[in-house]
Parts: structure tokens; sequence; C-alpha cells
């Protein structure tokens, strides 16, 4: 009796992924890591947030700060400019294969950053700048391969 049940409601479930299969969809297509190929646009970081302990850490709020980066690229290779609370800074990366990412360069003077804005600095080549990223609508995160923090930003202009 179990089995007909089992068997049943495995076909009902088939029978209602073929009708939203007929709607142009491919349902055997693997979904894309990313709406785009690009991490080009001005975003302001709004948590960080671990994904071990799912513990997020949000913007302070404090008036007249935040975390902003513009990103440019060609898909490939590309810029980054912006400012954390205190500091203005610039890098560059390059885009791989499956939403991943390398930050060859970031930097900036780093003087006088707080906490949580400091934690917003990103990682070069040379100290575990590699990642993965996903955009979705006007969210853009950035994981780390080294970290368990990812950044979540929201798209700003």
């Amino acid at each position: 009796m179990k089995r007909i049940v089992y068997l049943f409601v495995c076909l009902i479930f088939l029978g209602l992924t073929a009708f939203e299969c007929g709607n142009g969809k491919d349902c055997c297509a693997i979904p894309p890591c990313s709406e785009v190929a690009s991490l080009a646009g001005t975003w302001r970081l709004d948590y960080f947030e671990n994904t071990i302990t799912s513990a997020i850490d949000k913007d302070p709020g404090i008036s007249g700060k935040s975390v902003v980066f513009t990103f440019s690229d060609d898909q490939k290779n590309g810029t980054i400019v912006g400012h954390t609370f205190v500091n203005t800074v610039t890098g560059a990366y390059t885009l791989g294969p499956n939403c991943t990412f390398k930050i060859s360069s970031f930097g900036g003077s780093k003087v006088g950053e707080p906490e949580w804005s400091g934690k917003a600095w990103l990682p070069s080549d040379s100290t575990g700048g590699k990642g993965s990223y996903h955009v979705q609508s006007d969210k853009l995160i950035l994981k780390f391969d080294q970290n368990p923090e990812r950044l979540v930003f929201k798209k700003d202009k």
C-alpha cells in the first residue's frame, strides 16, 4: 500500500512539472549562477553574512557613512573605485567561468577605518582574493574562498 501511495505521489509530481516545462522552459537546463556575467554597477554594502553560523552583521547606518564600490568590467577584466566609511579605494579584478572572480589588486590608505567598514577591504590575489559572485536584480553577493563571511551589496544607482 505504501508503494502505491508513493508511486501515485511521484506521478502527480512528475505530471505537474511536465506542464511547467511545456511553457517555454527547459527543465533539464542547469540554472545560471548569476543573472549576468558581470559585477558592473554601483553597489552599497548592506551586510556581512557568516555562511557557517548564518550570523548577519548589518551596516551600522552611521549618517553620511557607507561602503560603496563601483565595478566596471567587460565581462572579463574590471576595475573597482569607491569608498569605505573614511577612505577611498581602487582595485582591479578578472572574471572567470561559473561566476568566479579574482581580485588582482585592491587598496587605499585604510587610515582610521572603523571595524565594520574595515571588513569590507577586499583581499587581493596574494591574500586570498579568489571567490565567487552572484548577481540577482538589485543584489550582489561576493564570497571569498578563504573567508566564511560573504558580502551582500544592494544596487546603489
